[in-house]
């Protein structure tokens, strides 16, 4: 059975309750922080069926996190649960290029666990680098494939039918064109502070 820590004993019995899947505790968390995250997904171009679905994810996530480890939460729940959809909220947006939001009121500081940021920020850098990746050429594509698959640059030269010079070059102004890409994204701005 996983161990559960909470900064108060009503955070702690809920969570206790959402493992065991109780739905007076699920009810509860429901009223606890969806009409503050509904207001603001509203103000933030969405609907309230968009924060009704971005809610059920959060809990969905929370549940199986308490469900296979260990799990101290450092701040309320309510902060908690308005941090991870404001968190998967925005990268929804992003990922329709609607990104402008406004800036979420009275929500504490939080450190989420340092394994639930990382994984959050290493899904981040991995949708923009594919984003970018993707918007390069075909011929940059496949140079760049075979050269982070550690394919030697004389076999991508053979593989391609040209010179290994000019596959030096190319992989270099790839790489260039896709290092520019990704920097210049408002997003590797956001994820590099």
């Amino acid at each position: 059975m996983s161990v559960i820590n909470a900064t108060n004993d009503f955070d702690q019995h809920l969570l206790k309750g959402i493992l065991a899947a109780d739905n007076q505790s699920i009810r509860r968390v429901y009223d606890l922080a969806l009409p503050s995250v509904i207001t603001w997904v509203v103000k933030n171009s969405g609907t309230e069926a968009d924060a009704r679905d971005i809610y059920q994810d959060a809990l969905m996530a929370l549940f199986r996190k308490l469900e296979s480890s260990d799990f101290t939460l450092t701040c309320t729940l309510k902060s908690f649960l308005r941090i991870m959809c404001r968190n998967l909220w925005l990268t929804k947006l992003r990922d329709a290029k609607k990104y402008q939001a406004a800036p979420l009121e009275n929500v504490e500081e939080v450190s989420l666990e340092k394994d639930m940021v990382a994984q959050l920020e290493q899904s981040e850098r991995s949708r923009l680098f594919f984003k970018h990746f993707d918007g390069l050429g075909e011929n940059c594509r496949k140079i760049l494939s075979l050269f982070f698959d550690k394919i030697p640059l004389a076999d991508i030269a053979k593989q391609m039918d040209t010179s290994e010079n000019y596959i030096k070059k190319r992989k270099f102004q790839c790489k260039e064109q896709l290092i520019n890409a990704v920097q210049s994204d408002p997003i590797f701005l956001e994820l590099k502070s």
